[in-house]
């Protein structure tokens, strides 16, 4: 047997399937920050999400407001508590800012990174989140807004 396949630190050779992955440049870890040095303090953003679903229970069902503000409370108690990471923290300001900005998108895409990265810390919590997005997502296709519509039909108005 040759000793030509077997690696040697003087012979080169030509990458092959069985060689392990080359090592990439390091990556700075993607922050939920939008570049803003002046981000709300822990009790600001906590003041902001409280404001905007407390405003979303008002409007829930008398017979589910109950159940809802339950699930609310728990995530509040464990932001008083200091039991969620900041990421999940900050994540749910963006959310409730979404949510205030009325953009559908970007309160789905901040939901969907709650459930998927912090799904074990927020497993009681996480689906009522998703009850003031599918009240406002319901709302804008009530009022025919809808950004990502790719053409408008045009109403003739011919009498």
């Amino acid at each position: 047997m040759s000793g030509e396949n077997y690696r040697s630190p003087t012979k080169s050779h030509e990458p092959g399937w069985n060689d392990p992955p080359p090592k990439l440049a390091s990556k700075r870890p993607v922050t939920t920050s939008d570049g803003s040095d002046n981000a709300p303090s822990r009790e600001e953003m906590f003041d902001q999400i409280q404001t905007v679903f407390n405003e979303y229970v008002q409007r829930v069902d008398e017979t589910r407001r109950a159940t809802v503000q339950k699930r609310f409370n728990l995530m509040y108690q464990q932001w008083t508590d200091k039991k969620l990471p900041e990421v999940l923290e900050k994540l749910i300001y963006m959310l409730a800012t979404a949510l205030l900005d009325q953009d559908v998108n970007r309160a789905n895409a901040v939901h969907r990174t709650i459930v998927c990265d912090h799904g074990s810390v927020c497993t009681m919590w996480a689906p009522v989140l998703r009850h003031p997005i599918m009240e406002l997502q319901q709302r804008s296709d009530q009022t025919g807004h809808d950004e990502n519509s790719i053409v408008q039909p045009i109403q003739s108005n011919e009498d």
